[in-house]
């Protein structure tokens, strides 16, 4: 490297260790009067947000707006929550609530705003928490909740209280939500709790059916799988189905290798 080279360099180093070199537009903030504003960052302090934009001169500076001359924000998927998507492709609960943590702490500041990614997180995200049951998680989770306007995930919501405020009322309603045919996520987590209770009572079949009902037709709930098949192999090696359940858990160790349920079905299977 020669001597003009590494002034350059040096700056360009000390900038990437800073996390402030080169950094493209975060989010982009479209006006009720038509302006655009694309923003470094932005930040909420109630009725205003805060956007720092770049200058021509090679830096940064603030300007405020009130929230309501906002029409809405595009915000950007984040590199982490792009992970969750791909951990929730493979069936990894809990890596998807480790990974969304912070996507759910920053979009809840603008659940009232248009463009938010509130809904997309917990599409991911709330079915994480059911399946992982940390108090910590739900209790943010129901502290913060406001309706999304998505019924199948409002719905979820509703019985994930349930199954911890009104154990009778939930049960009741995991038999009402879990017909042959239906494809929400309510219905999924019905299922496996039904297939659960199924097991418990040494109802090999129920449970059978329960759980693989998820897999038929809730096949897009990547998450509830790993979950459900576990729970078939169960009831297969309950009722002496040795053949079946053993398939089931090949595969298991196909479509979700990385998940905690791969190495539980083979320890049932020796």
């Amino acid at each position: 490297m020669n001597r003009t080279q590494r002034p350059l360099f040096c700056a360009i180093f000390i900038a990437l260790s800073f996390g402030i070199a080169f950094r493209s537009h975060s989010e982009t903030i479209f006006l009720k009067d038509g302006k655009v504003q694309n923003a470094i960052e932005i930040r909420r302090d109630g009725a205003f947000i805060f956007l720092k934009i770049a200058n021509s001169e090679g830096g940064a500076s603030e300007t405020l707006v009130p929230l309501n001359q906002v029409e809405r924000i595009e915000f950007p998927e984040s590199v982490a929550l792009a992970e969750a998507r791909q951990l929730w492709r493979a069936g990894d609960a809990k890596g998807v609530l480790e990974k969304t943590a912070t996507a759910a702490i920053s979009q809840r500041v603008y659940m009232d705003v248009q463009g938010n990614q509130w809904v997309d997180v917990m599409r991911l995200r709330l079915p994480a928490i059911a399946l992982e049951p940390g108090p910590e998680a739900f209790a943010d989770l129901q502290k913060d909740w406001t309706p999304t306007g998505d019924q199948d995930l409002d719905i979820a919501f509703r019985l994930l209280v349930a199954s911890r405020t009104d154990p009778a009322g939930a049960q009741l309603a995991r038999k009402a939500l879990a017909k042959p045919g239906a494809a929400s996520l309510a219905a999924g987590l019905s299922w496996l709790d039904l297939g659960e209770a199924a097991l418990k009572a040494s109802q090999w079949k129920e449970a059978v059916r329960y759980f693989l009902s998820v897999e038929v037709f809730l096949p897009n709930q990547r998450l509830l799988q790993p979950k459900a098949l576990l729970g078939a192999v169960r009831g297969f090696l309950g009722s002496g189905e040795r053949t079946k359940a053993a398939a089931l858990v090949e595969e298991l160790k196909a479509d979700y290798p990385s998940t905690p349920e791969v190495r539980l079905a083979m320890e049932l299977l020796r």
